[in-house]
């Protein structure tokens, strides 16, 4: 249990207020409380600093004052990461959250992007001109943890993962130094960035080359009813068929959940369970509609909402299912194929959900995720078919003990089932702990990746992260 921290020495703050432009926030702060605060309610961390950079400089100055001063370091962007990593208790957070600058070349289709950036701080400039960024599933995913992790999104089976469309990354390295990765410039360093990126150092701004989607897209989002056991696999069954047949242009998903209270639902169908398709088409909306048809067609669905919307408000739709400030527990694992044995347990668990916020999710991949080498970017199970998570949600810290061992449980025993991987997605890492955490997530990569980090971080000063140790 997190307590508060001392107020740091008086000296050490004029030194480090000295060696930077932007804020410092300390204990005695008045924003201390809002500045330690990240979307995942259940994280509860007291840093004795934390500096709001105004620049990579400041980005750089902090670097090396927690260096300098035996603080441990953690990395601040959108503050979304489930596991509270943007946070560390007694040490120094450099805050990216101001650097928001969106820097967009329509003509040559990329953007820059700062560190601090939203989803959709990013894709409200550039819809404007029908062009998108890889990137996460949600408006308020930040796109340097996202990115840094892979950036599983709404375009993956189209156009592959965020860091497949990363062009380069403006770096701090951990001796304060300003570097940029690319594959002309520290090409290392730009393909442990590229799904690990979060160990080699603080990244300040991105390059991406953008794709043209939207604004308008081809959008289903249908229910039906899952009372029971039977139905949710029945259920997972007639997706797994569809998504067996599905162009690449076709990005879906199918979810375990119970029926949410967004403003446009009835009351009393709140919280009754069902399975909920999501799926968006990256391409001519009419298409798509054609293309999405099938997924409003397995039985009598309890909702339906499928419609062509703007490619930022199918992003939006997460803020509401998933607000900031309740209490999250999330996991994930990878499958080959989605299996008897796996959807069996899926159907099992799901019926077993301690709350009407958790859920389990099946994600398809494939398509131009699989198109990319394994060993091409730090980025390693190109090879799934899916993506399995577990989502505990809830709001009461009462509920936590409850929420925590479904969690726990449900997680464990999916990774027993058949076609599943001994691995998971670094955005939603598993029940493990030590150099197995890391070896799961990074797969084959691992070594190339720890040979990497005794290069730019010896001591393992970032070590706030999902973490690769140090070759010796």
């Amino acid at each position: 249990m997190s307590t508060v921290t001392p107020t740091p020495d008086p000296g050490l703050v004029a030194e480090l207020r000295a060696a930077v432009t932007g804020d410092v926030v300390t204990p005695t702060d008045a924003s201390y409380d809002d500045v330690r605060t990240l979307w995942n309610g259940r994280v509860d961390c007291y840093p004795a600093f934390v500096v709001r950079v105004a620049s990579t400089a400041d980005a750089a100055a902090a670097v090396r004052f927690a260096r300098d001063h035996d603080l441990r370091l953690a990395v601040r962007g959108g503050g979304h990461h489930v596991t509270g990593s943007a946070l560390v208790d007694g040490g120094l957070v450099v805050d990216l959250s101001s650097l928001t600058a969106v820097e967009l070349d329509a003509e040559r289709r990329t953007v820059r992007v700062g560190a601090g950036c939203r989803v959709s701080d990013v894709l409200a400039v550039t819809q404007e001109h029908g062009l998108a960024v890889i990137c996460g599933s949600a408006a308020h995913n930040g796109v340097a943890g996202s990115t840094l992790g892979g950036a599983i999104g709404w375009l993956r089976r189209a156009h592959g993962l965020g860091v497949d469309s990363l062009r380069s990354a403006e770096v701090v390295t951990v001796d304060g130094e300003v570097l940029t990765a690319s594959t002309d410039e520290n090409a290392d360093l730009f393909w442990g960035l590229r799904g690990a990126g979060a160990n080699f150092g603080v990244v300040t701004s991105f390059e991406f080359d953008c794709v043209p989607v939207g604004p308008e897209v081809a959008v289903a989002q249908v229910a039906y009813p899952a009372p029971d056991a039977a139905s949710v696999e029945r259920l997972l069954r007639d997706y797994r068929a569809y998504a067996a047949d599905a162009p690449d242009e076709v990005t879906s998903m199918a979810v375990v959940t119970s029926v949410p209270p967004l403003p446009f639902v009835p009351p009393e169908f709140h919280g009754a369970p069902i399975v909920m398709y999501y799926a968006v088409y990256a391409g001519d909306p009419e298409a798509g509609e054609a293309a999405l048809s099938p997924l409003r067609e397995m039985g009598d669905p309890a909702m339906d909402v499928s419609d062509r919307m703007p490619f930022l408000a199918l992003h939006e739709v997460a803020n509401e299912l998933f607000p900031t400030g309740d209490r999250y527990s999330w996991h994930s694992l990878y499958a080959t194929a989605a299996s008897d044995d796996l959807l069996a347990r899926l159907a099992a668990h799901g019926t077993a959900r301690p709350g009407p916020e958790s859920s389990l999710t099946l994600w398809h991949l494939g398509g131009a995720v699989r198109d990319v080498a394994a060993n091409a970017t730090a980025y390693a199970h190109r090879d799934a078919a899916f993506l399995v998570s577990v989502e505990a949600g809830w709001r009461d810290p009462a509920d936590d003990e409850a929420h925590l061992a479904w969690a726990e449980s449900a997680w464990s025993d999916l990774l027993d089932a058949d076609a599943t991987l001994s691995a998971f997605y670094p955005g939603f890492p598993g029940f493990v702990e030590g150099e197995a955490r890391g070896r799961m997530a990074y797969g084959d990569n691992y070594d190339r990746l720890a040979e990497l980090k005794a290069v730019y971080d010896p001591e393992n000063l970032l070590d706030s992260n999902l973490n690769v140790l140090p070759a010796r």
